[in-house]
């Protein structure tokens, strides 16, 4: 779990808000991404061949075309690619493109100068995590860079998820205790990670594919969720000018940014444009 087909999903979902729902606990997604992750990529840009893998229906897809001379989005689902096609119709420089969740054959080799994903990655497993890897070596350009959103489920992969698992298997005869178990954060705190990734994964296979990690911020995620079951990968490739040992990181106040930005949202976000 999840696997490639299982990943289908993401094309039937109804997307209510266009993605922008996966963004409340912030309260806006401009809010969302002026504080929690154009904070992070700024010193990538404005970048000139930007990369964008699973974009959905485009929730980031907007930013990154606005500061890029070309701009990719590489997505899974054919329901994504034709939503986000219809959304940025009029931006000649952005184009969508359909994969099979782990290639990334039409983007020419040496071309990437920022590959992006957010929000999305943290559903495939390892294998999947490797693919994409390797064909980033190939795609960055010499001085090009990934800023990577994945899974660090499996730090937990032992008794604390089995117990979880375990708990929520019986219990569920009882409505009113799952709730209780999921508001402790006892159950239901994995949030569909890949429980075949973690971090060290990640650097590892990063490596093994001839890529540099240059930083990981492993972090929490989910309002009440004690777990660091996420992390925010950066690398690129050997002898660019952005390589440098790696440099990890355990952020536990990563939600309370959320928490700040859903206060300022409702004050500022309603402002007329």
């Amino acid at each position: 779990m999840p696997s490639i087909e299982e990943n289908r999903f993401w094309g039937q979902y109804a997307w209510p808000q266009d993605g922008a729902e996966w963004s409340n606990e912030w309260g806006d997604v401009e809010t969302h991404w002026y504080i929690t992750i154009l904070p992070r990529i700024r010193r990538f840009l404005p970048a000139k061949r930007i990369l964008e893998i699973a974009p959905g229906f485009g929730r980031w897809s907007g930013f990154l075309i606005d500061r890029a001379e070309q701009y990719v989005g590489i997505d899974l689902n054919p329901e994504c690619t034709a939503a986000c096609q219809k959304r940025f119709a009029d931006a000649d420089h952005a184009k969508f493109g359909t994969n099979d969740g782990k290639s990334l054959d039409a983007v020419p080799n040496n071309s990437v100068d920022l590959a992006f994903s957010f929000d999305s990655l943290v559903h495939v497993e390892i294998d999947v995590i490797s693919s994409y890897l390797r064909e980033l070596s190939q795609k960055l350009a010499p001085n090009g860079i990934a800023f990577l959103h994945h899974s660090n489920l499996g730090e937990y992969d032992g008794l604390p998820l089995r117990e979880a698992e375990r708990l929520k298997r019986l219990t569920i005869k009882w409505p009113l205790v799952p709730k209780i178990l999921d508001r402790l954060q006892i159950t239901n705190w994995s949030h569909w990670r890949a429980r075949s990734v973690t971090s060290k994964s990640f650097a590892a296979s990063s490596s093994t594919n001839g890529l540099k990690c240059i930083g990981q911020e492993i972090i929490r995620w989910g309002r009440h969720n004690r777990r660091m079951i996420d992390c925010l990968s950066t690398i690129t490739r050997p002898g660019s000018k952005w390589e440098r040992s790696n440099v990890v990181i355990r952020n536990p106040y990563f939600m309370a940014e959320a928490a700040s930005a859903r206060v300022v949202s409702r004050m500022y976000a309603s402002l007329p444009s």
